[in-house]
């Protein structure tokens, strides 16, 4: 049960093998024998999963896990926007894809937010879909699908956006439809479809999911 749970709040969390072993410390391998059942984490480990992966301890063992995620957000003190949905004190899980039963969040941006004094950097525990640009930083938990982009972009997910300035890295499953493409670094485990590209690394690396 516990590696199950683990596997299925990883993929509601839209993270990848790779992206939870890294972030705690320990190999691809390990990650994937405890969803497999071939293994279990070290006990020392299991405050770590469970904060990772949004639930108590408890409910890493419980037959309702998935409905257990809980807000233990990174909530610093910082100057990132974080939009997450929740229910009561649990963060409701996203869908890999948006659907019927399992719709986006919604976020309206300022209409004037590509001018310079608009920058700001916004983290969103869900799927993001604009019409308009975003000026600023992007993390996003899920996918985007966006007109423009002028900042860093990191997802979970894939990126259709038509036009992405990054003044930096560019980290996400693939990316989709983008007319110009400019990064300093992209690291994507997809397909990059962009008719302007202007970078000046692209690291390429295998999806574990």
């Amino acid at each position: 049960m516990l590696g199950q749970n683990i596997r299925t709040l990883r993929y509601q969390m839209g993270l990848t093998q790779e992206q939870v072993a890294v972030r705690l410390g320990v190999s691809c391998q390990a990650v994937s024998k405890w969803e497999t059942a071939v293994n279990t984490p070290d006990i020392s480990l299991l405050p770590a999963i469970a904060k990772l992966l949004g639930v108590t301890i408890d409910a890493l063992f419980s037959a309702d896990a998935t409905n257990a995620q809980e807000a233990l957000l990174p909530m610093e003190e910082d100057d990132v926007i974080r939009i997450v949905q929740m229910q009561g004190r649990r963060v409701l899980a996203v869908t890999p894809r948006p659907s019927a039963a399992s719709l986006p969040i919604e976020i309206a941006f300022p209409r004037n937010c590509n001018d310079h004094t608009q920058y700001f950097k916004v983290e969103v525990y869900g799927h993001v879909m604009a019409d308009g640009s975003i000026n600023g930083d992007v993390v996003c938990h899920q996918n985007i699908d966006c007109a423009q982009i002028n900042g860093d972009v990191c997802a979970n997910g894939d990126v259709k956006v038509k036009e992405l300035n990054a003044c930096g890295n560019v980290i996400c499953h693939q990316i989709q439809e983008c007319y110009r493409l400019s990064a300093d670094r992209i690291e994507c485990s997809g397909d990059i479809q962009a008719n302007y590209l202007d970078c000046n690394q692209i690291v390429h690396k295998e999806s574990t999911q």
